[in-house]
């Protein structure tokens, strides 16, 4: 049976898969030492601009006296490592001692410029502790102590050797003041800035990696238990096999008056291997699915297949104008729409119909499944989606659908909603992409492949 002949090596392939679909979710976004090279890039062109902008006032208007040549250096300096450093960003990891580097390398920078102008009676020396807050940030306690270290160092060295001022004439304690303040308010911005900055940045990778291990963990489930059904279905089909076979022999042999007996037997018989081969489906698998195309028509007819034959005449179909084919992931929709249309039929009234709405809009195809039964009250809602969450009695269902239409919205981009209000019904929409991550064309069969994908 085809059951038995792939079902054996299906968990192998399933923890393949697992682990590929692990790293397809793991975000493009930077590590933490980029992160923080990014900004200290910005802020270090920030510093070569204000160190000419301080040394021209000090010169032309304040009348300083400062070695020009030792100056320039370390501003040109400062400028060809930034350039260094948007090379290496380039790449996609960076060594994280490299931010320590930078910033000892810019302690040292700021020591030879204070050295040049007036040493410890320079009131710009409080940047050292703009540098020492980076640390904090963004190092460890080693490289923060070590800077810290550095800073102190350099700044006590600073009352013993520096080049003192010269000026045209003495300073007036109003320009001293103003300098003083002047310090303050740049350290004080560039604090804010920077912290503020990195701190958002970082929270926000935070953040996107917690989303991605808790979809790779939702994945993990997901391939242990298809590996499971795996399991029950190579364990079922053979006996079904056999319960084919001679309710065929019985249809061939009994009288007419049994035979619609036998053929109602092997129709079921059909029907448990097909719910078998539904759950023996590698979901893991069908996540890695590009965008193909299929016909209207044809995509309704599957899912009506899927149903029973009392359901089939209860499921109102409604497609916006102009809508004939259905590009995407088709398996991954087939089943996440027919798992939304199966939880439907069993929350609707016998005797009620269920809606299923498809548009296009934005490059994007709506599916939409609306019923009339009892509703689902917010604290149910809220769990919805979760594993082996489930509403209905024992034995109708494990609390997997939802679940499983999560995890195909978010493989694919697209979104899924749930709304119910109790006593009106439940409200299920699917958004899914045209195009999936990592396509670079669709691909499918003919049937509305040469169609302008905006309206199909």
């Amino acid at each position: 049976m085809h059951v038995e002949a792939t079902s054996t090596i299906a968990p192998a392939k399933k923890r393949l898969a697992t682990r590929s679909l692990t790293r397809d979710l793991i975000p493009r976004s930077a590590e933490p030492p980029q992160i923080v090279l990014t900004w200290l890039v910005r802020l270090r062109w920030l510093a070569v601009a204000g160190q000419v902008l301080a040394i021209s006032v000090a010169h032309w208007l304040v009348g300083l006296k400062i070695p020009p040549i030792p100056i320039a250096g370390v501003i040109l300096l400062t400028a060809l490592s930034n350039v260094l450093l948007m090379i290496l960003l380039r790449r996609e990891r960076v060594a994280r001692w490299l931010v320590a580097a930078v910033l000892v390398l810019d302690v040292c920078l700021l020591s030879v410029l204070l050295y040049c102008s007036g040493g410890a009676q320079n009131p710009f020396c409080i940047l050292y502790i703009v540098h020492i807050v980076m640390s904090v940030v963004v190092l460890g306690p080693a490289w923060t102590w070590l800077i810290v270290a550095i800073a102190c160092a350099s700044f006590l060295g600073l009352f013993f050797f520096h080049e003192p001022f010269v000026t045209d004439h003495p300073l007036s304690a109003r320009a001293l003041t103003l300098g003083q303040w002047t310090a303050f308010a740049l350290v004080a911005v560039l604090i804010g800035y920077f912290v503020d900055r990195v701190t958002r940045a970082l929270r926000m990778r935070e953040r996107e990696l917690s989303n991605v291990r808790e979809r790779a963990t939702r994945t993990e489930q997901l391939a242990s238990l298809t590996t499971l059904a795996a399991g029950a279905a190579h364990e079922l089909g053979t006996p079904l096999g056999t319960i084919a076979v001679i309710a065929k022999e019985l249809e061939l042999s009994l009288e007419d008056s049994n035979k619609e007996d036998a053929r109602m037997i092997r129709e079921e018989v059909d029907r448990c291997r097909t719910i078998l081969d539904r759950m023996r489906v590698d979901i893991v698998e069908d996540l890695h699915q590009k965008a193909t195309t299929i016909s209207l028509a044809e995509f309704l007819k599957r899912l009506r297949h899927d149903l029973p034959a009392a359901e089939r005449s209860r499921l109102h179909v409604e497609c916006a104008p102009g809508i004939q084919s259905i590009i995407g992931p088709v398996r991954a929709i087939e089943q996440a729409i027919g798992v939304l249309v199966r939880n439907s039929f069993d929350a609707a009234p016998d005797a009620d119909s269920v809606k299923l709405s498809i548009d296009h809009t934005k490059g994007e195809t709506v599916f939409t499944v609306e019923d009339t039964g009892h509703g689902m009250p917010q604290d149910v809602l809220r769990r919805a989606g979760q594993p082996f969450f489930t509403t209905k009695p024992p034995g109708k269902g494990m609390g997997l659908g939802l679940f499983l239409v999560r995890l195909v919205a978010e493989r694919y981009g697209g979104q899924f909603e749930l709304a119910s209000t109790p006593g009106v019904g439940t409200k299920s929409k699917l958004q899914i992409p045209d195009r999936v991550a990592g396509d670079e064309s669709t691909e499918g069969d003919d049937s509305g492949a040469n169609e302008d994908p905006g309206r199909r």
